[in-house]
């Protein structure tokens, strides 16, 4: 199942597969998850959203008709999701500073499945002055941030109705910031996004 694309795992799961469901959970799993916790910063919050994506999921599916736009339809359903939570808990609002020590980062997903104690220390830091910087920058510049890590600027694009060039500008705008907050602070750190 893990070789079959999008669209033929969707067309498998019509016709009653739910292992072909599996497939794709575990296809996007890492992605969502890093996503919603992108916005949340909560373990807690971001377990109950991501499962609460996948169960929607799977009821919606069999209506869903545009196979070759799963993966933007499947963001653009975290997304709903993760803010329908915050407007029915309104005691709860979206994080703009918190950092929680078990959240998942960018230099987290990065990381070697076998590291040295020294190289765990060194990540940490790394990942504890990206967190510091990112979290430095407005919740939009975030969100576009973890989105372009699992997506597209085309899928972000129609995700959010938005033009290509405005997301490019914006996001070239948000990566400037990021780069002047790291080196403001004398901080390298060696991660995709900044190189």
């Amino acid at each position: 199942m893990k070789n079959l694309n999008d669209s033929e795992l969707i067309s498998l799961f019509k016709g009653g597969s739910n292992q072909a469901f599996e497939a794709i959970v575990e296809r996007y799993q890492s992605h969502v998850y890093s996503y919603v916790m992108s916005i949340t910063k909560d373990n807690e919050i971001s377990n109950d959203v991501f499962q609460e994506v996948f169960i929607k999921a799977f009821k919606k599916l069999n209506a869903y008709h545009d196979e070759n736009k799963f993966k933007n339809w499947l963001f653009t359903l975290a997304r709903n999701i993760t803010m329908d939570y915050y407007r029915k808990n309104s005691a709860r609002h979206l994080p703009l500073e918190v950092q929680n020590e078990d959240e998942l980062s960018l230099i987290d997903t990065l990381s070697d499945n076998n590291p040295q104690p020294i190289d765990i220390a060194i990540a940490n830091e790394r990942a504890d002055m990206l967190n510091e910087a990112l979290n430095r920058l407005s919740p939009e510049e975030r969100e576009l941030i973890a989105l372009k890590d699992s997506l597209t600027f085309q899928e972000i694009a129609q995700m959010q109705n938005k033009p290509i060039g405005t997301l490019l500008s914006k996001f070239n705008r948000a990566l400037n910031k990021l780069k002047k907050i790291l080196t403001q602070e004398g901080k390298e750190v060696y991660n995709e996004y900044v190189q």
